[in-house]
């Protein structure tokens, strides 16, 4: 995981002194890795969620019921995350983004343990999906807090000129959290029977969180706390009046880059979700492929990122995040049909062809969208304005992908209109980025966020 981002970084480190190089290592090693194990949390959940969990927790005579709540307890994660936005980030702003990461990466792994130790619905009836769902909850809060501070350690830790890259450095861990998690569920399915998986193999991927839990803890506290967060709260200390909550500074001073920049955040929340989650579910069901077999294309795709993101995170420094995010925005729309068309093909070849080609219109979101976010926050608000951001866009964009996708695939029984319906939400999500302004030049050390006078 460190060594890939390592060799991406080499580049932009050769400016830098030997303090500040060993500083962003640390920086990017822990993002990383906590970016990664609370992924793994999340993506694991989403994809038994979509494969297992059905009967399990849910059953009923009514597979597609089943199959729906399942989903649906899956949203539950991101109806959590403002609720998280706000609290954790109300305190990243105040007693800063470090200590918030601890937090953070101790309550998804721990939550994530409790739901592979948790009874199904045969052995406790109605608390079984009660107590999921409420783990689920407790998933989205903390991930409301830890995706945010990891990047914005990145951004705020990062030289003016490498913002852009160093933040989408963040947005590789993704990649390893869901390749780790379906790489473990295909191992345990791989090396069990299916009655063996589906009554207790499938538990181990999610009690398995906790020796990933120990490791990222060790990792973060070699980390160092964000300057522009220090800065900002020495000039706290020397005001005479007490600082405002972060949450009135960003209703009053923001209101208008808080709605653009959810807007913006919406396209890709919505594409990832329908790719990982219900692509499952829609294989498994409707071209009555094995889990092992999608999975498989799942995870080769989302590799593309391992080059795309970092690419996204050059272009952002180099053309501007704006220009950069439009351009994912292009071929996120581009490539909704040709996809869905060669998804269902049920050849692997061609459905691998297709969600490639998708997501790397999503890499290039996905870099872009780290530093254009964040930077569109002064240091008082910017936590919470990037969580409240982000989650809101996940809420609309992400949360509810896998259930309005089987909606329309079971009303309309084609996945063309999933297809329109991913091309209209890159169009709003092209919108709301094109009224930004651009803010790759800014000091985000300024509460007013003005253009830099001096390079850096």
């Amino acid at each position: 995981m460190y060594t890939s981002a390592q060799s991406s970084t080499a580049t932009h480190s050769k400016s830098l002194d030997a303090d500040t190089k060993k500083t962003m290592k640390n920086v990017v090693a822990g993002s990383l890795f906590g970016t990664a194990l609370e992924t793994y949390d999340i993506y694991l959940y989403g994809t038994a969620a979509a494969l297992i969990f059905a009967p399990l927790f849910f059953p009923g005579s009514d597979e597609s019921v089943s199959r729906l709540l399942a989903l649906a307890s899956f949203a539950i994660s991101f109806i959590a995350r403002p609720h998280g936005a706000l609290v954790l980030g109300h305190f990243g702003d105040r007693i800063g983004r470090k200590k918030l990461l601890y937090l953070t990466l101790i309550m998804m792994g721990l939550s994530t343990v409790a739901i592979g130790l948790l009874p199904t619905y045969a052995s406790i009836g109605i608390w079984a999906p009660l107590i999921l769902c409420s783990l689920r909850f407790i998933q989205g809060f903390s991930f409301a807090g830890e995706y945010s501070g990891a990047v914005l350690m990145l951004l705020e830790h990062a030289p003016r000129r490498a913002r852009g890259f160093y933040s989408a450095l963040n947005n590789i861990g993704p990649v390893f959290g869901f390749i780790a998690s379906a790489g473990m569920l295909l191992i345990v399915s791989a090396t069990t029977t299916t009655e063996a998986f589906h009554s207790w193999g499938w538990r181990i991927p999610f009690v398995a969180s906790l020796a990933l839990l120990i490791i990222g803890v060790f990792i973060r506290a070699k980390v160092p706390e964000s300057p522009v967060f220090e800065h900002a709260a020495s000039q706290r200390h020397n005001q005479s009046a007490p600082p405002q909550a972060p949450a009135f500074q960003l209703i009053t001073r923001y209101p208008k880059q808080l709605l653009l920049v959810a807007g913006a955040n919406i396209c890709h929340f919505s594409t990832f979700y329908l790719f990982t989650v219900f692509s499952l579910s829609y294989g498994q069901k409707e071209l009555g492929l094995s889990n092992s077999f999608i999975l498989s294309i799942v995870m080769t795709a989302m590799c593309t990122h391992l080059l795309t993101v970092p690419l996204a995170g050059l272009m952002a420094d180099k053309l501007g995040r704006r220009a950069t995010l439009l351009i994912g925005f292009a071929v996120t729309a581009l490539s909704a049909f040709p996809f869905w068309h060669l998804y269902s093909s049920a050849d692997f070849s061609q459905m691998l062809a297709g969600a490639s080609m998708l997501m790397v219109g999503y890499g290039l979101v996905f870099g872009a969208i780290p530093s254009f976010t964040g930077e569109a926050f002064g240091p008082s608000a910017r936590f919470t304005g990037f969580a409240m951001a982000t989650n809101i866009g996940g809420i609309i964009g992400g949360g509810t992908a896998p259930i309005i996708g089987a909606y329309l695939l079971s009303h309309f029984g084609s996945p063309y209109y999933i297809a329109s319906y991913m091309v209209l939400l890159a169009l709003f999500s092209a919108g709301c980025t094109y009224m930004c302004v651009e803010t790759k030049d800014f000091d985000i050390t300024s509460e007013s966020l003005i253009k830099a006078s001096a390079p850096g």
